[in-house]
């Protein structure tokens, strides 16, 4: 048998359901020794990067958890493309129906619904079309009553419902088909049920695990050489894990989420950035920086940023912030480079976060993204802005192809200097304007600092952290994906989805945590310590 590349040694930040993020919905099964739980998870974005992007076919970013009430533990875990509005076991039978969907803010409500077979952990989407599923209810072993949201609005009936209601009888729901259920014409008019109840569902997860309490999205992590893993997530804008540590040492607390984490030179202390958001709109709250002890976590310094902001860093310590607002007045796209006895502020263009991020990790020099005068999105370049006068240097073009006539976007890396000389790996995106493709995510190696490219791997789904040795590439991917490259000529060496328990997760943070190990963090709020093996290993069986 082959050992996979990477052996996860510990979990950070576990507990029960651990998978769902935020509860939305609960249901129990006739015998009370199941309870499936519908969460929601935080959107793959924050204000200065979205990780989003993936080729079909994609799985859902909704999740669905079916636990044991005995020990909690997580039987089944399956995902659906729309907020899980509903949930109802089989009266006799081992299967879950799952209701999911919503409007989509302009015209139609759209949805799914599932079933899923507790005897396989199998999932079907039944209904031929997408139809929001608001209400779920098993009348009996054969028939399943619906209530379902018009199709659009052109459909809505008079008092103003936007719910039908219908009934389907069958006595084959254990032999399901993708497709099998045509809706009925003769559905019925049906006053609008009520929503889920967030606020009761994490009311049933706390009564089966008291001490349950929400963790979402690690967006960052970083190692240091003791050993200890650094992460920052919601309501946290810098935890410490010691080695053999099953709680925190210390959490530094925010007001929003941490977003970004810089290790000082000599590993005494870190910089983070936080951010508050507003649910559903854009963040106008300027950003917050700290400087953080790293032996106990006392904060040493606070810095409110101007606007919105991220923070670009290089190997020696040196900073700027980057403005990465949507006003009026954030069209200049303002860089602060941060020093100790002045502040040098230049305009490089305006900033947005499906472009411009590019975070460079162990960069000789403060990198970025820029793109023309009137169209900063378009044709950008890598520019280095030099401290303390803040001369901009252009470097090289992000495209190192232009027959292909895309359009790229920037994304995360890692510079190293071997004995193929300087160079920086970087990922981003190729966009035509036909959504995400096969093939148009990539990692590619740049000479540094002319920018030609020395080789380039491609994949169906956006990367999401990089960090870099020697020797080696360690990659994440929205997919789930772990992928180690060989630095030298792009190799794959391994590839593996992370899985948690048997379940897969999601990584959205990586960094190299000492000699053969990775943390990584992963959209469920979870730290994953890993061991690593750098080139496949085969055992006798």
């Amino acid at each position: 048998m082959t050992v996979p590349p990477a052996r996860i040694d510990r979990v950070l930040g576990d507990g029960p359901f651990r998978e769902i993020g935020l509860p939305r919905v609960t249901a129990t099964s006739p015998d009370r020794t199941l309870i499936a739980v519908g969460g929601a998870h935080v959107a793959a974005q924050w204000h200065g990067r979205a990780v989003g992007s993936r080729s079909r076919p994609r799985p859902g970013r909704h999740p669905v958890a079916v636990h044991r009430t005995a020990d909690l533990a997580c039987l089944h875990h399956t995902t659906t493309g729309w907020p899980v509005n509903a949930l109802a076991f089989h009266p006799t039978r081992p299967l879950l129906a799952i209701g999911a969907g919503a409007y989509d803010g302009g015209y139609l409500h759209e949805g799914e619904l599932l079933l899923l077979d507790l005897s396989t952990g199998d999932t079907v989407s039944l209904l031929q079309y997408p139809r929001e599923v608001r209400q779920i209810t098993w009348r009996d072993p054969d028939t399943l009553d619906l209530v379902l949201a018009i199709p659009c609005d052109d459909d809505q009936h008079e008092g103003g419902s936007t719910s039908l209601a219908c009934s389907l009888r069958r006595d084959d729901w254990d032999r399901p088909a993708t497709g099998m259920l045509r809706v009925p014409y003769a559905e019925a008019p049906h006053a609008d049920p009520p929503g889920p109840d967030p606020a009761a569902a994490a009311d049933a997860v706390r009564r089966l695990s008291p001490g349950w309490a929400p963790r979402r999205a690690v967006w960052a992590v970083e190692g240091l050489a003791d050993g200890r893993i650094l992460a920052a997530h919601e309501g946290v804008a810098l935890e410490c894990w010691a080695p053999a540590s099953a709680d925190p040492d210390w959490q530094v607390t925010a007001g929003g989420t941490g977003y970004q984490v810089h290790v000082a030179p000599g590993g005494r202390t870190a910089r983070v950035l936080t951010q508050a958001s507003r649910a559903g709109r854009r963040t106008l709250a300027p950003s917050l920086v700290q400087d953080v002890d790293l032996d106990d976590g006392r904060v040493l310094s606070t810095r409110q940023a101007a606007t919105p902001a991220i923070m670009v860093g290089r190997a020696d310590g040196r900073w700027a912030l980057r403005g990465t607002g949507f006003d009026a007045d954030a069209w200049a796209g303002e860089v602060t480079l941060i020093q100790p006895d002045e502040v040098t502020v230049r305009e490089l263009g305006r900033y947005d976060l499906f472009n411009h991020y590019f975070d460079i990790r162990y960069a000789p020099d403060l990198l970025f993204l820029k793109g023309r005068g009137d169209k900063p999105w378009a044709r950008k370049r890598v520019v280095a802005v030099d401290t303390p006068a803040g001369q901009i240097r252009e470097l090289f073009p992000l495209e190192w192809d232009p027959a292909r006539g895309g359009h790229l976007s920037g994304g995360c890396g890692a510079y190293l200097d071997d004995r193929d000389g300087p160079a920086i790996v970087h990922t981003g995106e190729v966009h035509n304007g036909r959504g995400p493709l096969p093939g148009n995510a990539f990692v590619v190696r740049r000479a540094y600092p002319s920018g030609q490219a020395r080789w380039v791997f491609t994949a169906d789904s956006q990367a999401t952290a990089l960090d870099a040795d020697a020797e080696h590439v360690y990659v994440t991917f929205n997919s789930g994906e772990l992928v180690i490259l060989r630095t030298a000529d792009g190799t794959a060496v391994s590839r593996q989805h992370l899985r948690v328990g048997g379940h897969p997760v999601v990584p959205l943070s990586l960094a190299r945590a000492g000699a053969g190990r990775l943390a990584i963090g992963t959209l469920d709020g979870r730290v994953l310590d890993c061991r690593v093996w750098r080139e496949p290993i085969r055992c006798r069986t």
